[in-house]
């Protein structure tokens, strides 16, 4: 499982919220749990260890699991407080979020 600062969370905060007004975005564990086409799951650090188990998961899949400090920057731009877990559908959506999860051109890393 990856490991993501806040910094990178909030450069994907502006797109979370245009996935979350087209459908790309699906906001809960059980909406993630049913949801098949995946690309990338966000989920908060203080998610109990058997969620982030079972999260995992679904890296063999494909799906790209990122733990952030904090769902805060993400849920804020859809207008949501509440969760813990948020996926991305596969599709061009993903694509310019996972591209925002890179590290900046110049940054050191």
């Amino acid at each position: 499982m990856e490991e993501v600062d806040s910094q990178v969370v909030a450069r994907a905060s502006n797109l979370i919220g245009l996935g979350a007004r087209s459908g790309a975005v699906v906001v809960g564990l059980s909406a993630v749990r049913r949801t098949g086409d995946l690309a990338l799951v966000f989920l908060a650090a203080s998610v109990s260890a058997n969620t982030q188990e079972e999260l995992s998961r679904l890296q063999r899949a494909g799906v790209r699991v990122v733990r952030c400090p904090s769902l805060e920057p993400l849920t804020a731009a859809m207008g949501r407080q509440d969760a813990s877990v948020v996926g991305v559908r596969t599709g061009s959506m993903a694509a310019g979020i996972i591209a925002r999860l890179e590290p900046e051109p110049g940054a050191a890393g």
